[in-house]
């Protein structure tokens, strides 16, 4: 978990370096290999009319070091419930129908997390996540770039880097999360908040 600082405006702000590459339409794409009857079959098949989304969010995993690996899964019929909690990166809780509660994650815990989802229609460049975490005057903001994908019949997965929970007296307590996709031409995705809570590890 980053250094607490940070605003909120800093969710949508891109100033990382990232070029984003030329973008292509799926009609381009399509029309690329137009002599390829197969291949362009192949690409059309790609679309999902009945689903309007582009980024489709599969589910996502923690996994703790040496500890369990805790598991959100999203489907069509929960997308609308997506104001509930969700997980990500550095901080924890659940998305339940009926009873949700935040997630106790142990201060000084190594682990990482594993995202599962859909890009539908037509390219996402330079796709991006964001989270701002508050507790009380504490504020962070954490932004990473997934990185630009095509549609695709198959899920894509993204891994991140080892993590670690902060530790000591001063980062223990429950956190309120915001947390967004966004891309290249600032479309937003998918938002959402949830809640986490640090705990003392057990000696």
């Amino acid at each position: 978990m980053a250094a607490p600082d940070g605003d909120e405006s800093e969710l949508l702000k891109v100033e990382d370096g990232y070029k984003a590459p030329e973008k292509k339409t799926i009609n381009e794409i399509v029309n690329m290999d137009a002599e390829d009857e197969s291949l362009r079959r192949y690409k059309e098949n790609l679309l999902v009319p009945d689903d309007p989304r582009i980024f489709i969010l599969k589910s996502i995993r923690i996994c703790i070091k040496n500890g369990p690996t805790h598991e959100i899964n999203i489907d069509r019929k929960l997308f609308s419930l997506l104001h509930s909690y969700i997980a990500f990166p550095q901080i924890i809780c659940v998305l339940g129908l009926d009873n949700i509660q935040a997630i106790e994650m142990p201060e000084g815990a190594q682990y990482h997390v594993e995202i599962d989802f859909y890009v539908n229609h037509e390219i996402v460049a330079g796709l991006r996540y964001a989270q701002k975490t508050s507790k009380s005057v504490f504020k962070a903001v954490d932004k990473v770039v997934l990185g630009s994908y095509g549609p695709r019949a198959d899920f894509y997965s993204w891994r991140s880097g080892d993590e670690e929970v902060q530790s000591g007296i001063m980062f223990r307590g429950s956190y309120k999360v915001t947390s967004v996709f966004t891309d290249d031409d600032k479309h937003e995705h998918l938002k959402f908040t949830w809640e986490i809570k640090i705990v003392k590890a057990d000696k």
